[in-house]
């Protein structure tokens, strides 16, 4: 998918050390798009990196990597490869993608700043969770979980074509035995008021 043409303009501070922006994304009729900053001793590491205006991105003169939960969150990462030196790290298995990553990763890989990825599929196979443990510990679930703003309910991401009809729940309920503190989504914003709590409150909608 090509990257949207809007920019974020103002980059928030929602943690120690982390940071968010959005836009609101014409590829999907507007909704809402969510990316994500982490200051570690690995350097700067974006997740899922939309584009932000020239005067949002001088706070982060170097990047050290861009993390994508799938290969559908390319969003503007080569563009920061280019102008500040991330390494892109994508999902084994991704496929269209616009040139080939730094590294790719599975279960189990050793990832920058502690980062540990969880397989979670259900909006496609090579989907992944981000976790970082820590004060706080933050789970970034990329597109298993999605509002479209911060007004609407919580969404179990559609399952894709092919697999397993309950595959997106699974997924959801195996990252719950995971301690974490925030919850980030790629779309929708974060959630940092019972995380958890959330998050079994929407299985229980969609049972």
């Amino acid at each position: 998918m090509a990257e949207c043409t809007e920019r974020a303009r103002l980059i928030n501070r929602i943690a120690p050390q982390t940071m968010h922006w959005s836009v609101s994304d014409e590829r999907i009729d507007g909704a809402q798009s969510d990316s994500y900053a982490l200051y570690t001793k690995s350097g700067v590491i974006f997740v899922d990196p939309l584009p932000m205006t020239y005067a949002a991105a001088e706070q982060f003169p170097a990047v050290a990597y861009a993390l994508l939960t799938r290969c559908g969150h390319q969003r503007a990462s080569w563009r920061y490869r280019q102008e500040n030196g991330a390494r892109v790290v994508a999902p084994r298995g991704s496929w269209e993608l616009r040139t080939e990553p730094e590294q790719h990763y599975i279960e189990g890989t050793r990832l920058p700043a502690g980062f540990q990825a969880i397989r979670a599929p259900g909006p496609e196979w090579h989907h992944y969770a981000l976790y970082r443990p820590g004060e706080p510990s933050i789970l970034f679930v990329g597109d298993l979980v999605t509002r479209r703003n911060w007004d609407s309910p919580l969404e179990l991401a559609p399952v894709k074509d092919g697999l397993a009809p309950d595959l997106s729940r699974k997924s959801v309920e195996n990252l719950l035995e995971l301690d974490f503190d925030l919850l980030c989504m790629s779309h929708g914003g974060y959630i940092e008021d019972d995380p958890k709590g959330a998050l079994r409150a929407l299985l229980a909608r969609s049972a």
